[in-house]
């Protein structure tokens, strides 16, 4: 049988006694008031080193910005200067128009990219300035960049009631540049456009703001600095929302009653006035530059009816005493005021691309400084004045043409005159210097240089003559875009040779001198480089330097500075070689001279050279550069220049005749070759 143990009864475990809380010690007490203290004084010194971080450090930074958040800034345009002739003649000045800007900050680049096609702006010039204000190291994000200038004033309503969709855009009152008489002197004016972030980086334009207008090319640019004004503001108070600031009532509305007007109807607060450009007179005469540009026209007509390309041309009217420009032509040409506010619609973009493209042949270049062309026989003056410089000849020194080949001496080939290459077959006969001038005999030329070869060891002495005289170097003309073009030596020739074929295929001898001689060769020169030379002919030796700016004037007309640049140098001439170089080139368009036909009818008598140049495939450059004698006081050396013409006398000779004349007031008919061709221009005397 089993049996059930008996239960226990557990044990009751007494319940513990709650320990009294012991007192607070008056050292407890002290670390507590230490710790709470040392706190509070955490606090205050971080407190105090923000407001000395707030006040002092940055405290005039942030003023600054503030009194910007709460004042609004209306820029107020500046004109830019005048540009005058020199008889006062407005050639650019400005009309009031509208310029679109925006604060790049402010606005996506979708949306701006959708307001410069509402405005008919240069998109892709847009959206590179935007680009550029973005950039975080060089950029201006906050600045006020120029979307459009000129900008259409229906454009510009349907803009100002979209205000919303393209937030930071404003419309301001501005000035806009206007060429009053077309493409008239383009190549010496140049054209105006928004500047670029390329041009902020570089002078003269360091320093504007994003939307400011600049000088492109011609004077416009090379004189910048003087014809761009300062820009003056107009400050208003405004509140967070760019309100007027007053009293308010709970809805944002004005507690006076009055209607919520823009700050900019008011007068400011504070106004800093615009300082206008200074104006610029210039060399040209109007008058003379319409004269130049009709008849540099009819001269590219004749060679195109000869069945030439006529491909353009320059004339260059230079007063040799001082270098003083009265005018200076290129053509093909482009009318300036195309660029005033941006290329903008289909006429504008189709005539862009058109000037842009193979068949307008380049109007943007200033042939008359830019371009470079074999100097011809117009080149020959110079060959002949080395000639009695180095002493191999004098006024009594004849070189006999029987019609045969000629060769340097000690030398192989077979070099002829133009007369038995491309004429009736004749020779020269025996000619002196001037009558070598007055026929353009080659055979008289290429014995001068061999003559001089034969007499100097210096492979470059022919080529350091002629530099003498500017040809391979700067003119120095107050305009942008000038070649120096070229005067081969024998260093680069050599150069030249290696770098085309990697070695050197043959030295530098006779024939490069003899080619050379006669404008030839690997000579290139410009039209101004010429007429320089021809006005150190005419002037005794002065090389003068040429310049088309002649005074810079404040709004008054007060004088600023007077543009009137040294000369480059002095030559020294002999004096038996100067008499008869200039009996040469008066005999030149006398009755026997090869320019007689486009003379044989004018009152003036005109010393001058005439010459046509090779270019390989293409058709020859003419030239001809000369003066009317007998006007000391007012003298002018006009040089013209027909790139792919015929014959010298059926062109440039001719446009040097009707330019002397008008510049001299005299009147006369067509000459024999102008009414062959049928391209009388019919010059009006300029004063």
């Amino acid at each position: 049988m089993l049996r059930t143990p008996a239960r226990r009864t557990p044990r009751k475990t007494p319940a513990k006694k709650r320990q009294p809380t012991p007192p607070m010690t008056r050292g407890n007490m002290q670390v507590r008031v230490v710790t709470l203290a040392f706190l509070v004084a955490l606090v205050f010194v971080v407190l105090g080193g923000r407001l000395w971080y707030l006040q002092i450090l940055t405290g005039e930074t942030l003023s600054l910005s503030a009194r910007a958040t709460h004042t609004k800034e209306v820029k107020i345009p500046a004109q830019r200067g005048v540009i005058y002739d020199r008889d006062g003649e407005v050639l650019a000045s400005n009309v009031p128009g509208m310029n679109v800007t925006v604060i790049p900050d402010m606005i996506s680049r979708e949306k701006l990219r959708e307001l410069a096609r509402i405005l008919e702006a240069d998109v892709e010039s847009v959206m590179e300035r935007y680009d550029a204000a973005m950039d975080p190291q060089t950029g201006n994000r906050y600045g006020a960049m120029l979307v459009k200038e000129n900008a259409d004033k229906d454009d510009v309503t349907y803009i100002m009631e979209r205000t919303e969709e393209f937030p930071g855009v404003a419309v301001n009152d501005d000035w806009v540049r206007r060429y009053p008489h077309g493409s008239l002197a383009a190549h010496v004016l140049g054209y105006t456009g928004a500047i670029t972030p390329e041009e902020l980086e570089r002078e003269p334009f360091k320093g504007l703001p994003n939307d400011s207008v600049v000088g492109k090319s011609g004077v416009e640019l090379v004189y910048e600095k003087a014809l761009q004004g300062e820009p003056g503001v107009k400050r208003y108070n405004v509140d967070a929302l760019g309100r007027v600031v007053t009293v308010r009532n709970a809805d944002g509305t004005r507690a006076d009653g009055r209607p919520e007007v823009a700050p900019e109807l008011l007068p400011p607060d504070s106004k800093e006035d615009p300082v206008p450009g200074k104006n610029l007179v210039l060399t040209l005469d109007l008058e003379l530059q319409r004269v130049a540009e009709r008849e540099l026209e009819a001269a590219i007509a004749r060679a195109r009816q000869e069945g030439h390309s006529g491909e353009g041309g320059a004339v260059v009217a230079m007063d040799p005493r001082n270098g003083e420009i009265l005018a200076l032509a290129s053509r093909p040409a482009f009318d300036p005021q195309l660029f005033v506010g941006g290329i903008s619609g289909p006429e504008e973009a189709e005539t862009f691309e058109y000037l842009n493209s193979e068949l307008a042949n380049s109007p943007f270049t200033n042939r008359a400084i830019a371009g470079a062309y074999p100097g011809a026989s117009t080149f020959k003056v110079f060959t002949g004045l080395a000639g009695f410089f180095f002493g191999v000849i004098d006024a009594n020194t004849t070189v006999t043409d029987n019609g045969g080949c000629w060769r340097p001496a000690g030398a192989s080939g077979c070099w002829l005159s133009w007369r038995q290459t491309y004429g009736t077959g004749s020779t020269h006969g025996t000619q002196n210097y001037a009558q070598a001038i007055m026929d353009s005999n080659d055979k008289f030329f290429y014995q001068v240089a061999d003559w001089i070869w034969q007499r100097t060891d210096d492979p470059n002495a022919l080529p350091n003559f002629y530099k003498r005289f500017g040809f391979g170097s700067l003119t120095g003309i107050d305009l942008p875009g000038e070649t120096p073009g070229r005067v081969p030596t024998k260093e680069w020739f050599e150069s030249y040779q290696k770098e085309v074929y990697g070695y050197l295929e043959r030295p530098w001898g006779i024939g490069d001198w003899v080619n050379l001689a006669i404008g030839q060769g690997d000579l290139l020169v410009s039209p101004i480089q010429m007429a320089q030379a021809y006005a150190a002919v005419y002037n005794n030796g002065t090389l003068v330097t040429p310049h088309v700016g002649k005074a810079i004037r404040d709004q008054d007309g007060e004088l600023v500075r007077k543009i009137d640049p040294k000369p480059e140098g002095r030559i020294e001439f002999d004096p038996e070689a100067r008499r008869e170089l200039l009996e040469g080139l008066s005999m030149v368009t006398g009755p026997d001279g090869t320019a007689a036909p486009a003379f044989e009818d004018s009152e003036l008598r005109i010393l001058g050279k005439s010459g046509t140049g090779e270019r390989g495939n293409k058709d020859p450059v003419n030239w001809f550069a000369g003066w009317a004698a007998g006007h000391e006081d007012r003298p002018l050396v006009v040089v013209v220049m027909v790139e792919g013409g015929g014959h010298s006398e059926v062109t440039a000779a001719p446009a040097v005749r009707r330019i002397l004349e008008a510049y001299y007031g005299v009147k006369t008919g067509p000459t024999a070759v102008e009414q062959a061709a049928g391209s009388y221009a019919g010059s009006a005397p300029s004063d």
